[in-house]
């Protein structure tokens, strides 16, 4: 759930890759920032995030992590983590005090390790995998001071001269608490005026009004956006420094690196680099086992009562869009003879071809080995070190070289209904439409082939895309004053029945779906906002109800200074405009 501060604030829910040159970029935050502090209410205004629901694209109110293992770091909810740390500085004083009142050695030692465990904190690295946390801990002595949310600046005169696009960030009046706490919210625009839609699988499907319930089809970010709202599942940029320390202290063997040879001869090397010795055909396969793809996001970790447990225990939710990424070394200078990359997902295989000459993307059925589509290109790769990186999203493949787009590929054929039984091959339509948050879809295999004359795969990172819960109406996220609960299926979320945008209507989602009171859930508006609107829809947010459009990040979360928990200090590298 989010909502606003002005030098407001605003209840929340990466930014792509610019070719704008740093200088230029550099020029538009700083002017964002000066706009921000002199024309403040009237063209745009400042918001602070206060809260997760669109992390970790805005940053509410957290605490920030560093794994000393693999130096990578992320940001926890704060709400969250102080509460996981009260509990364990409670628990850590209590065994103290029983320690001190026993006075045989060997009753205290026994004791001690009894009990230790619940006073520890749990620390999870994603890069070290999540089969088991990377150390357990005592609670830092002091509680920890959380950095604030990012300060966005927000464009308020935009949308009486133009109509809100798609995917954009947007601030609005909540229409189920317009003059309360959380009367502003910033979340993503995902359905716009006079088309219904509906979610299945973590996408989002539209159709025109008049539209059969089949004949809605998938909607896909543009470009820019979709590498702003990757999220990373593993980046070999990140290894491990001490894996045989670890084994000894978790009395456990690592679970190794996700992706683990096999065909043919392989090295991998402790600055995780995947090495052929030989020029014969070798395979990759992804370890779903210790490494599941799945929508839990770190920020979520310590908003369930148990942090102890695995994020796995907590039943994510198993994604297939997802993006590959690696550097191929071709092997003494030699010419690359061939690589390829296979997804099999939701009855079909994805498969990214490529050779020193030509490429090609081919969708085939899983069942047969019929084709469904394909397109060829070609290239001129030679015996140079090259970058690939292949996407599977909004049921699209693209592939790109050397970050330029060389090949992509559409799929259109399925119906929201179909890609239900694409994702859910178990699972009926009739028991999925009870719940949908009951079941869950299947997840993804991967392999990745080698035809030889390959030296190095190295850079290797994997990010997975955001994925929109299926969700349930209850009372914990309605409000009584305006009016009788909403009771069923969350708005958008029945396949046959899809949800309905009428003239002036809009849907808002956050980034972080598990953490989000988005407006499939929220129910009916308050009696204020159907008195200004004239619209007494649940779930959408009228038109009248735009505020602006989110432009720029001008101010994250400061850094401490040096040798303190004071945070003051600029944190200029997360300038950033918001996708």
């Amino acid at each position: 759930m989010s909502s606003f501060d002005s030098n407001s604030q605003v209840s929340s829910g990466q930014q792509g890759a610019s070719k704008t040159g740093v200088t230029e970029t550099m020029m538009s935050l700083i002017m964002s920032f000066v706009l921000a502090m002199t024309a403040r209410g009237f063209i745009i205004e400042g918001f602070v995030i206060p809260t997760g629901s669109m992390a970790p694209t805005l940053m509410g109110q957290h605490v920030r992590w560093t794994s000393p293992q693999t130096g990578w770091e992320y940001a926890i909810d704060a709400n969250g983590y102080l509460g996981r740390w009260q509990l364990a500085a409670q628990e850590l004083t209590k065994l103290k005090g029983r320690l001190s009142a026993i006075k045989d050695p060997e009753q205290r030692k026994q004791i001690r390790n009894r009990d230790l465990k619940r006073a520890m904190i749990a620390r999870w690295d994603p890069m070290f995998g999540l089969s088991g946390p990377v150390e357990r801990s005592a609670p830092e002595p002091m509680q920890p001071r959380p950095s604030n949310g990012d300060r966005v600046v927000v464009l308020k005169s935009l949308y009486p001269f133009t109509s809100p696009e798609r995917f954009n960030v947007v601030v609005f009046k909540n229409p189920t608490d317009p003059v309360g706490p959380t009367q502003n919210f910033i979340k993503r625009l995902v359905g716009v005026p006079q088309e219904q839609l509906v979610v299945v699988d973590g996408d989002v499907f539209v159709g025109s009004l008049d539209a059969p319930s089949d004949q809605l089809r998938v909607v896909r970010k543009p470009e820019f956006i979709q590498r702003a709202v990757w999220q990373p599942v593993y980046d070999s940029g990140f290894v491990p420094i001490d894996i045989v320390g670890w084994e000894e202290s978790a009395q456990s063997s690592w679970w190794g690196a996700p992706f683990v040879p096999d065909l043919g001869d392989w090295e991998i090397g402790t600055d995780r680099t995947w090495r052929t010795t030989s020029d014969e055909p070798a395979a990759l396969t992804w370890n779903h086992d210790a490494w599941p793809i799945t929508d839990f996001n770190m920020y979520n970790l310590n908003r369930l009562p148990n942090a102890s447990l695995s994020p796995f225990s907590r039943d994510p939710y198993p994604i297939s869009d997802i993006r590959i990424a690696g550097v191929i070394d071709p092997l003494d200078g030699r010419a690359f003879t061939g690589s390829r990359l296979v997804m099999a997902s939701r009855g079909m295989l994805f498969e990214w071809s490529i050779s020193s000459e030509a490429v090609a993307l081919r969708m085939t059925r899983e069942s047969d080995g019929a084709e469904i589509d394909s397109i060829t290109g070609s290239v001129d790769l030679g015996g140079a070190t090259f970058e690939i990186d292949c996407w599977h999203v909004d049921q699209k493949m693209w592939l790109f070289i050397n970050g330029d787009l060389i090949l992509e590929l559409p799929f259109n054929d399925w119906s929201p209904e179909q890609r239900f039984q694409a994702s859910y091959p178990d699972t009926s339509s009739d028991t999925y439409l009870s719940n949908p948050t009951l079941p869950r879809p299947s997840g993804p295999r991967i392999d990745w082939f080698f035809e030889g004359g390959v030296e190095a795969i190295r850079n290797v990172r994997v990010d997975r895309d955001l994925f929109y819960r299926p969700t349930m109406l209850d009372s914990a996220n309605q409000r009584s004053q305006n009016g009788p609960f909403v009771r069923g299926l969350g708005f958008g979320s029945d396949f046959r029945n899809p949800g309905r945008l009428e003239q002036g209507q809009y849907l808002m989602f956050g980034d972080n779906s598990a953490a989000s009171r988005d407006g499939r859930i929220w129910g009916r508006p308050h009696p204020l906002s159907t008195q200004y609107t004239d619209d007494d829809a649940p779930f959408i947010v009228p038109q009248d109800m735009l505020i602006g459009k989110a432009f720029s990040v001008y101010w994250p979360a400061p850094l401490p200074f040096p040798g303190t928990d004071s945070r003051w200090v600029p944190n200029f590298g997360k300038l950033r405009f918001i996708r």
